[in-house]
């Protein structure tokens, strides 16, 4: 396993016939008859013999295909799921959890076409999937899907990576894959969302399952995945998930939403304490932010009018010289490296207008959100001022006044967006500075009734206990009964 990396070593190994002495082993070991092992050290051989192919078969796919590899590696994967009963021994590390039963075959034989797939060569994959890889794959996870032992979890992680490369790309195979295939994906999101923060094997699964979702679910099938909860289920995940997985999820949900279907179960779904996407969406974009260090003044309101949505590490390129010059452009890498592109390209699906329900730090953030392009691109534009800047290049007086325009136009419009931040912040402020007059007139209006109340109650107490009181309040309303 070592020494396959170098070329020359493996070439001497492959001409003594390794590779076919390896695969001899691969074949169903419920009958020892042709060895002079016993069925416990067959064993063993045979899960050491899987380990070393997974290492060498990447480096010598013609050695490989040659000794009908795909063949005897989807025939033994047969047996490990659909064959005769076999008692494994789990005598050493390689049979770890195989005791009673074919797990450990099972698991290096998913190992060892993980592999092969991972070359992407297009022919092996091909007769692969022509000789029933994906049907096959699909029964193992079907029979595999509610174990919960962190080995027969790492088998359901590797099947469903060796579907996303093997879907990707092909249209054919997505079809293949189908509505059975979609409904076993979103029965692991369902079932390992719980148990997420039980340990790294529910973690390593659900990211193979969403990354699953986004290669293996083509646009003909998308009416399923919506048909059978998808996309609330995905929204979910993106809510109670890591951080370090949001981005992998969020990018799923916005492939998904390429489809006009999608865009209305996306807007009716409700989180915790009815939190809608857009609140959700809002959360994660200053959570961003806060990771990145943007800098934001009280209640996310634009603080740097130049740089209103830069990070920290690009301030700090922006301000080395040599490290501008000679990097990759900072502003074009911050698109892929965080979710924020992400979030502005789903609210472009959703819209951003008329959202309901929003508190005014959100509204505030909103608007940095709706001209995100816009900052995004006055970032490049500061980028080739900074570099023409740095190559001592003086443009001509035409360029000149442009590149002044551009920058007095690009402070301008962060400016612009600071007030609108400001007016909303201004406008919450006056609207609870009324609502609190309305409160204090409420509480005088009722102290007043309070104060009659009391009037009246006095003077009938006064009346009834008092003869001169009674004879006083008859003359009272003599006048009154005058007039009538």
């Amino acid at each position: 396993i070592q020494v396959c990396p170098n070329d020359a070593i493996r070439e001497t190994i492959l001409g003594y016939g390794l590779m076919e002495t390896l695969f001899s082993y691969v074949k169903p070991n419920d009958s020892v008859a042709s060895v002079a092992w016993t069925s416990a050290q067959y064993e063993e051989i045979q899960l050491q013999a899987l380990s070393s192919l997974e290492a060498l078969v990447p480096h010598s796919l013609d050695e490989y295909m040659l000794n009908h590899g795909n063949t005897r590696l989807l025939l033994l994967l047969e047996w490990s799921y659909n064959g005769p009963a076999f008692a494994g021994h789990g005598n050493s590390f390689y049979s770890e959890g195989g005791h009673g039963n074919k797990i450990a075959q099972l698991r290096y034989t998913i190992r060892v076409l993980l592999a092969v797939v991972r070359c992407k060569d297009e022919a092996v994959t091909e007769d692969l999937c022509d000789q029933g890889l994906i049907e096959s794959l699909l029964l193992v996870l079907k029979q595999h899907k509610g174990m919960e032992v962190m080995i027969e979890l790492g088998i359901l992680s590797n099947i469903l990576l060796i579907l996303s490369i093997i879907c990707e790309n092909d249209v054919h195979r997505k079809e293949i894959f189908g509505e059975e295939g979609i409904r076993l994906l979103l029965e692991f999101l369902s079932s390992t969302q719980s148990r997420l923060m039980s340990h790294l094997g529910y973690q390593k699964l659900l990211l193979s399952t969403v990354n699953a979702i986004w290669c293996c679910v083509s646009q003909l099938h998308h009416s399923y995945f919506l048909e059978y909860g998808g996309i609330p289920i995905l929204l979910d995940l993106l809510d109670r998930c890591s951080p370090s997985m949001q981005n992998l999820v969020l990018g799923a949900i916005l492939d998904l939403s390429e489809d006009p279907r999608s865009v209305a179960h996306i807007k009716t779904w409700r989180g915790a304490g009815q939190k809608t996407v857009a609140s959700l969406l809002i959360q994660l974009w200053v959570s961003e932010e806060e990771v990145l260090g943007v800098r934001r003044g009280e209640n996310n309101v634009i603080s740097d009018v130049i740089n209103p949505i830069s990070s920290h590490d690009q301030l700090i390129t922006s301000s080395t010289p040599n490290a501008l010059s000679s990097a990759p452009s900072m502003a074009i890498l911050d698109v892929s490296d965080n979710m924020r592109c992400k979030i502005f390209s789903l609210f472009n699906r959703i819209g951003m207008s008329d959202i309901p329900n929003l508190t005014p730090k959100e509204k505030v953030t909103l608007i940095i959100i709706e001209n995100y392009l816009d900052f995004k691109v006055g970032e490049v534009w500061q980028e080739i001022m900074a570099e023409i800047a740095i190559d001592k290049i003086v443009p001509i007086q035409s360029d000149k006044d442009g590149l002044d325009k551009i920058r007095i136009i690009l402070e301008a419009k962060a400016e612009a967006v600071k007030q609108r931040q400001l007016e909303i912040l201004e406008a919450e402020n006056q609207e609870e500075l009324e609502a609190e007059r309305r409160s204090y007139d409420q509480i005088r209006s009722n102290f007043l009734q309070w104060e009659l109340q009391d009037a009246a109650r006095t003077e009938y107490l006064n009346k009834t206990s008092d003869y001169e009181s009674l004879q006083l309040s008859k003359k009272k309303k003599v006048p009154t009964a005058t007039l009538r």
